[in-house]
């Protein structure tokens, strides 16, 4: 019997043009009505690709099962092909919806089938083949990547593998602080039956004594945590997302510090026990290599899957050429035109729109303005959200943007939110089915988990570059989900096309053409290569001169952070202990070692002049810039801005509110009143890139400005709202290193350091900070009414709450955010 060769490609694109394949296939993809002789056709053509063909052409013979099953209801091809490739949750969900009881035990091998299944079942869903291997492979290996698509299961790995372990010392290193609340989140309802109530999620936390713990950190915590406890030994370390390793390309010549910084992280841990365990998850990681840490020696081992549940549907409609919408096909490389043409966004998004979508923008000022902008087109929605809007109105201001776009059944989600907020919407628009759109930027990245079945992107952006593919990928696998798919009540096999719309508009850069930008992120045989930015992940021997210098520069500063760390020779070390402070409180906007005289000189110059310790903003911004910024060499302009007099007054104001632990609404009046004591010409604002509107000269490359001249109070506490959490977040993460260093000098009064850090001075509202508490409810949950629900010991830093508190708080009528962020600490 004669051999059938395996089709290839490249040999199946020169044989697809102009064949009766093609047409078929085409009109199914345009969802046109097919011949019976042409879906017997498709049929019999994906049965050889799905047994003859490469990677790639079994791809397409599943798509056109996918699609012939779901679009004539006919689900025995899907239920065998399912069947065959052990896609257990497809077959399961086709016999609980599709096939009556009487239809699976009338057949032998129906019966035998579904009993087949039964081996999949894990708990109560069933598993794929692949995720059944990674699971069973995450239990027999010590140190391991494992790589799988977005919600393939790997949160479920992590979380079994605190199960299994909690006799030891854990970490799960996250690379936000949302998704680090969503993880806790997810610890307390998976694992309450093995008692663990307390999860670290801030290094105060750590008593010093546990034998035990599980944690959930940031590399910035983690390292921090490490700092303050230097014989502290960890025994498990489980990083989420850790493609982040690899760091993003530079941006004017600046590494990705963050990327770095977990690769020192990773490196102390080694250091203080090399029998650490180091697991790595990621949705795209080519080579287990490429996540080993050249300086240390171990070895990972590597499990993905090659498993395609999920099958994309790609569409590009260019605004600013024909206007038609096209279908990509990713496997011949075509695009197919529609019969649909449009003549701007807004009424693309209405009439393509699905139940639950997701819109893609690079810039959070284009989030709110389309947003309003397509909630002016919108009639109120039906459903009352009277109740959501008095909670955000309550805890913001009842001027908001975000009120007015609920009322039609938008959200949107972006880092110049309130973090509570950002939380609130992701709960909102996953609970609520009548909140039909989430406009969100690159912090959908970051591993947040919303229900979403089409995902439009009107930008293809990520700050100044474009999308990566993997980034690409990692977007789009934020749609449709498994959880949503086979969800055992209302589960839909629909899902697994999910749509995608590349829309080259207003937001777009113009450069980009959309069609180019999807056939090089979205053709079917693209391999995603690890792209590694991380100096300490390169092979010290392929490295120019230029790299041999920042790997020696990069390995000292470890060193002076945990001496004898690396394999460096002829480390130099700091001597002085402002120096030494620099380091362990990961100071990078200057050379510490090239300037370690200069701030001793400035140090000892401002202790000769002052005759008290600092109590107030003005003595601690004044303090900062006479010792970390004059007549130092700064890298960056960012923290040089102190230098000026007019920005120590302003932040002297935003610290004072910190201080006093102002409320929202307090500080939009603050905001509010200060901007009216300015002169025309001082209020055309500096925002920055993400929220620039207008350029100050004709000579600025970029609008960095908002013109608050002539705006309404509305348009006012909008912006108030987007400055104070940039602010915020330049105190936290530009300007509290060196208030934490003025500390330790014994430069700073404890009261005031403890009001400037946490926002209060009473210990058990600090208690509660340090337990991850907001400052808003830990204030709330320190009143008297509470106070039999609550357990706070300030000596051990440990918060115990009732379950009845929820009532209480309901009873008393509490804000909502509050209640509902008091459930992220229960299980």
């Amino acid at each position: 019997m004669m051999e059938i060769e395996q089709l290839n490609l490249n040999d199946f694109r020169k044989k697809f043009k102009g064949s009766d394949f093609q047409v078929s296939y085409n009109k199914m993809l345009l969802n046109s009505e097919l011949q019976e002789n042409e879906k017997l056709h498709l049929l019999k053509t994906a049965i050889y690709l799905l047994n003859f063909g490469d990677i790639d052409l079994q791809k397409l013979g599943y798509k056109v099962i996918v699609n012939y099953s779901i679009r004539n209801s006919d689900y025995k091809p899907l239920y065998d092909l399912a069947i065959n490739k052990d896609y257990i949750p497809i077959s399961k969900l086709i016999e609980r919806k599709h096939f009556n009881q009487e239809y699976i035990e009338e057949h032998f091998f129906n019966l035998f089938f579904s009993s087949y299944q039964e081996n999949f079942k894990n708990e109560n869903y069933y598993l794929s083949s692949g995720q059944k291997s990674l699971i069973e492979f995450s239990k027999k290996t010590n140190d391991f990547v494992i790589v799988a698509p977005t919600s393939y299961g790997k949160s479920e790995i992590i979380i079994n593998k605190v199960h299994s372990n909690l006799d030891k010392r854990i970490c799960i290193i996250v690379p936000s602080k949302a998704l680090l609340a969503q993880t806790k989140k997810r610890l307390l309802n998976d694992i309450s039956e093995n008692g663990l109530t307390r999860i670290i999620t801030h290094p105060e936390m750590y008593k010093g004594n546990e034998e035990s713990f599980v944690s959930v950190l940031t590399q910035e915590r983690l390292l921090r945590l490490l700092q303050k406890n230097p014989r502290l030994k960890l025994d498990l370390v489980l990083i989420d997302e850790a493609h982040n390793l690899f760091g993003e390309k530079p941006y004017a010549e600046k590494p990705d510090s963050r990327a770095l910084l977990l690769a020192q992280t990773i490196m102390i841990l080694k250091k203080r026990n090399n029998n650490v365990v180091l697991n790595f998850f990621s949705p795209f990681v080519q080579n287990q290599s490429s996540l080993e840490i050249k300086q240390l020696d171990y070895k990972l081992e590597f499990q993905n899957t090659v498993e395609f549940i999920k099958t994309e549907k790609y569409f590009v409609c260019d605004f600013k050429n024909d206007q038609k919408l096209k279908i990509y096909n990713q496997f011949s490389n075509i695009f197919i035109e529609t019969n649909k043409v449009y003549q701007e966004e807004i009424q693309l998004l209405k009439l393509e729109k699905a139940n639950k979508n997701i819109v893609y923008f690079n810039r959070p000022i284009h989030i709110e303005e389309f947003s309003l902008n397509l909630s002016n087109t919108l009639d109120d929605n039906n459903q009352n959200f009277e109740e959501i809007s008095n909670t955000i109105s309550d805890y913001i201001h009842p001027d908001y943007n975000l009120l007015k776009c609920i009322k039609k059944g938008i959200v949107y989600h972006h880092g110049g939110m309130p973090e509570l907020i950002r939380l609130y919407v992701e709960s909102l628009f996953s609970e609520n089915k009548h909140l039909e759109y989430i406009m969100t930027s690159s912090t959908l990245l970051e591993g947040v988990n919303i229900p979403a079945e089409k995902i439009f992107l009107f930008s293809v952006k990520k700050g100044i570059r474009k999308l990566s593919k993997s980034q690409f990928k990692n977007l789009i696998g934020r749609i449709n989900r498994f959880s949503e798919i086979f969800n055992p009540e209302n589960g839909n096999l629909s899902l697994l096309e999910p749509n995608i719309y590349v829309v080259k508009g207003t937001y777009f850069d113009g450069r980009i053409k959309p069609e180019k930008f999807l056939i090089d992120r979205a053709k079917t045989e693209l391999e995603i290569e690890d792209e590694i930015n991380n100096i300490l992940l390169k092979d010290e021997s392929q490295l120019n001169s230029d790299e041999k210098s920042e790997l020696k520069n990069t390995l000292e500063y470890l060193e002076n952070i945990e001496p004898n760390s690396t394999d460096l020779e002829d480390a130099v070390y700091v001597q002085s202990e402002i120096a030494k402070l620099c380091y362990q409180n990961n100071i990078y906007d200057f050379d510490i070692k090239d300037n370690e005289q200069s701030i001793i000189s400035n140090l000892n110059s401002y202790k000769e002049n002052s005759f008290s310790v600092i109590s107030d903003a003005n003595e601690l911004l004044s303090a900062i810039n006479h010792i970390f910024i004059q007549n130092i060499f700064l890298k960056d302009d960012n923290f040089k801005r102190l230098e000026n007099v007019k920005a120590r007054n302003f932040y002297s104001m935003i610290l004072t509110w910190r201080s006093e632990s102002a409320s929202y609404k307090e500080m939009i009046g603050s905001f509010i009143s200060y901007w009216n004591t300015l002169n025309e010409e001082e209020l055309l604002i500096y925002v920055g890139k993400k929220w620039g509107r207008v350029k100050r000269n004709i000579t600025d490359r970029q609008p960095l400005y908002i013109d608050l001249r002539g705006k309404d109070n509305s348009y006012r506490i909008n912006v108030a709202i987007i400055r104070i959490k940039e602010e915020q977040d330049y105190i936290e993460f530009n300007v509290l290193k060196y208030i934490e260093i003025l500390f330790e000098l014994d430069l700073l009064e404890e009261d005031y350091y403890e009001r400037i850090k946490y926002g209060t001075s009473d210990k058990k509202i600090i208690t509660l900070i340090k337990n991850g508490f907001s400052l808003e409810l830990a204030k709330c949950l320190t009143q008297e009414i509470y106070s039999s629900l609550i357990s706070i010991n300030i000596t051990n830093d440990e918060v115990l709450c009732s379950p009845e508190i929820i009532q209480r708080m309901e009873n008393n009528e509490e804000n909502k955010i509050l209640i509902f962020e008091v459930k992220y600490h229960m299980n």
